[in-house]
C-alpha cells in the first residue's frame, strides 16, 4: 500500500459514501490500483497497487473475519484492512500475501467489476 495523491485522469469507478454528514469514504479505481480515503481523518488516498490484488468478489461484511463489527477504517491483528461506513455489502479483495481488504460500497457489483478490469492475477 502506498500513500499518494491519485493521478490525474478519470477513474474507472468512483464512489463517495457519507455518514453523520462529517465522514466521507471516497473509493476510486484507476488503472494503477484501488485508492481509498476516509475524510477528514485521512488527508491522502491509500492506494493498493493493482499487481497486489489476487482476487476481488462482492461480499457481505463478516465480523468474524475482520475482528468485530465496526465502521470507519480498521486494520485487524491478522493484517486485514476494512474501509466501511454503512451497510454490510462491499468488495473483498484477497491480496498476494493472503491478507484481505474489505471496502464497503453501495454499488459493490460495479466496484468489483472495475477492480477485475485492472488487477493482474498473481501466480
Amino acid at each position: 500500500m502506498t500513500r499518494s495523491d491519485v493521478p490525474d485522469g478519470d477513474p474507472l469507478f468512483r464512489e463517495t459514501t457519507e455518514r453523520f454528514g462529517v465522514l466521507r469514504l471516497v473509493t476510486e479505481v484507476r488503472p494503477d490500483g484501488l485508492s481509498v480515503r476516509l475524510e477528514p481523518i485521512q488527508r491522502s488516498f491509500r492506494t493498493l497497487p493493482a499487481n497486489r490484488i489476487r482476487a476481488a468478489r462482492v461480499a457481505s461484511y463478516a465480523a468474524s473475519t475482520y475482528a468485530g463489527w465496526h465502521w470507519g477504517v480498521r486494520r485487524t491483528p491478522g493484517g486485514n484492512t476494512v474501509y466501511r461506513l454503512r451497510g454490510d455489502r462491499g468488495v473483498e479483495l484477497v491480496l498476494a500475501d493472503d491478507t484481505r481488504w474489505f471496502v464497503g460500497s453501495g454499488h459493490p457489483e460495479e466496484l468489483a467489476a472495475a477492480v477485475e478490469r485492472i488487477h493482474t492475477p498473481v501466480e
